[in-house]
């Protein structure tokens, strides 16, 4: 499903305009669900801004799905595994054995990111339950892929509940883009360019997202039309 659509610039202005640019690509891969039957799922933080101009272009409804990476001892960025929604685990058990990563100590960091995510979870939902993915089209959305970690836990959590899934990213790296594809995921990258270097480099503004905007746009998420 994969489809290079780059940018006039190259790169992105910023996330907004990534998910205007998503949301159109995605129009004719989605035009056989009605729109009730969608929900597009933002990665929290980043991907909940690219996400809603998706669930805006396709008329859905927008919620966001909390995962957070679980980082390695000595190289916090280096993502080991990541937790979701559900007690969803999941792990990168060859670089987890390359690092002598021992059970013990692996056991306890996943607890302690799994607290965190909850807290997460918690601040963003402000009281509104999650939506319910059962019969339903999941677009699984993030500012990026570099990893694929945290789209793993998400895509684990949502392939227990929704009919059928996609994931829906501006940019990835061609590896974790084919790693999917390997595994008959579906999923739409708009650029994946052989010199990936990150997912910030693929835009021109790329700001942390704060739990703020999150709730913001949670918040004046309308319910989907027909």
């Amino acid at each position: 499903m994969q489809r290079r659509q780059y940018p006039a610039a190259g790169r992105f202005a910023d996330r907004w305009q990534a998910g205007r640019m998503l949301g159109k690509a995605l129009e004719p891969l989605v035009a056989d669900v009605a729109a009730r039957d969608q929900i597009v799922l933002g990665l929290a933080r980043g991907g909940v801004v690219v996400a809603a101009e998706v669930a805006a272009q396709l008329h859905a409804r927008l919620d966001a799905i909390v995962v957070r990476k679980i980082g390695s001892p000595a190289q916090p960025e280096l993502a080991i595994g990541a937790v979701g929604p559900g007690g969803v685990r999941v792990f990168n058990r060859a670089l987890v054995a390359d690092l002598g990563i021992a059970e013990p100590a692996l056991s306890d960091m996943t607890i302690a990111v799994e607290r965190l995510r909850e807290q997460l979870d918690h601040d963003l939902r402000e009281g509104r339950p999650p939506s319910d993915l059962t019969g339903k089209l999941a677009i699984l959305v993030d500012d990026g892929l570099a990893t694929g970690a945290s789209m793993r836990a998400a895509l684990t959590f949502a392939q227990l509940y929704a009919a059928s899934v996609i994931v829906a990213v501006p940019t990835a790296a061609p590896e974790v883009v084919a790693a999917f594809e390997t595994q008959g995921i579906r999923i739409q990258s708009l650029i994946t360019p052989a010199g990936f270097e990150s997912v910030g480099f693929w835009y021109d503004q790329f700001n942390e997202v704060s739990s703020e905007e999150v709730k913001a746009l949670l918040g004046g998420a309308s319910s989907p039309a027909g």
